[in-house]
């Protein structure tokens, strides 16, 4: 069975353009130079597992604590 996903499709946090993040999962992608290269490349998951879904979110999601935890020690 092909698990169903949530993809996000955001701007990078530190500012470099455009990663794509599943829900319910810490990573991110690399950052995509625009936001149509990573709605493309977000568009190709969708398809590899029917039944996700894309979301385009145009702020990205506030930092975790353990995100702020690791800018805080770097």
């Amino acid at each position: 069975m092909t698990q169903r996903l949530t993809y996000h499709v955001m701007p990078d946090p530190d500012g470099w353009g455009w990663v794509v993040a599943a829900e319910g999962y810490v990573t991110r992608s690399l950052p995509y130079g625009t936001m149509q290269e990573a709605i493309e490349s977000t568009e190709e998951l969708v398809r590899q597992h029917p039944g996700s879904a894309l979301v385009i979110d145009e702020q990205p999601p506030p930092l975790t604590p353990i995100e702020i935890e690791h800018r805080l020690a770097a």
